[in-house]
């Protein structure tokens, strides 16, 4: 942040949050309009669906912000792919346990209260499922990311929303 303005800095860490968040903000909810429909009684609602994208965009942002990745230049972009996948899986994991724990000890107000409530009070079947659907949205955001990345922001707009007849050269 050096020679920065917070301002700039600022503009910068929203600009990073913006596309994952909004990625997973539209996953989400319709996660939760597929529950709702189906009448299975899940409470993720509209305001989960807006927090866990917001979770899960913050963790891209600093997964994104590590000097881990692209370690795979070389390499097909799988590589590249699945190793940003696996790691915004285990962050998000991290930061769902450290949520739900919270909500423990904030009910209990006792420092262990936490770790109680994570082990015992809530569904570990349901927790998985969601870890699942996430795992599978990182690998779907990951892997049109790492294709921008190659192919280029103008060349993918183009190819999404360019005339049907633009050729692919």
């Amino acid at each position: 942040m050096a020679g920065r303005g917070l301002g700039d800095f600022l503009l910068s860490e929203l600009r990073g949050l913006l596309p994952p968040t909004l990625f997973f903000l539209v996953a989400f909810n319709l996660l939760a309009l597929t529950a709702w429909l189906s009448g299975s009684g899940a409470s993720f609602g509209f305001a989960s669906a807006s927090l866990s994208a917001l979770v899960c965009g913050k963790a891209v942002l600093v997964a994104d912000n590590r000097g881990f990745f692209n370690r795979y230049p070389a390499r097909p972009l799988m590589w590249n792919v699945l190793t940003k996948t696996l790691l915004y899986s285990a962050l998000s994991t991290v930061i769902r346990l450290l949520e739900h724990g919270v909500h423990g000890w904030l009910a209990n107000r006792r420092l262990g209260s936490g770790v109680e409530f994570v082990l015992a009070d809530f569904s570990w079947a349901h927790f998985a499922m969601i870890q699942l659907w996430l795992a599978a949205l990182f690998l779907v955001y990951t892997a049109f990311g790492e294709l921008i990345g190659v192919i280029g922001r103008e060349r993918m707009a183009q190819l999404f929303f360019g005339p049907v007849g633009a050729s692919v050269a």
